[in-house]
């Protein structure tokens, strides 16, 4: 539901032209487009907020909300590709802990 209220910032513009007169309803249409044209160009200077989006999001949603705002994806995942790691010859996978995790040495067992 945020995506939706973070990508469309004219939904505030619309409501007032359908209770306005038919004549201002084409101007306000002009204004609409001049306001979206102005919108896409000050996009970019405009730094926005986890707050200006959704003012109550807190947890998992808040961190995705930023990282969205970031330009960054939190759930991706580079899965480790190539043979399944022995003892000999262990797969290394990245992790976020400044410590070693031991997982599965794999075959038997």
């Amino acid at each position: 539901m945020w995506r939706r209220l973070f990508s469309s910032p004219h939904l505030k513009t619309l409501s007032p032209l359908s209770h306005s007169h038919p004549r201002s309803a084409v101007a306000g249409l002009r204004s609409l487009d001049l306001s979206r044209h102005v919108a896409t160009q000050s996009a970019g200077s405009i730094k926005k907020t986890v707050e200006d989006v959704v003012p109550i999001a807190t947890g998992h949603e808040r961190e995705e909300i930023q990282a969205d705002l970031e330009g960054r994806n939190i759930l991706e995942i580079d899965h480790p590709e190539g043979p399944f790691g022995t003892k000999e010859t262990p797969a290394v996978v990245k992790s976020f802990y400044d410590r070693r995790i031991v997982g599965c040495p794999g075959g038997e067992g």
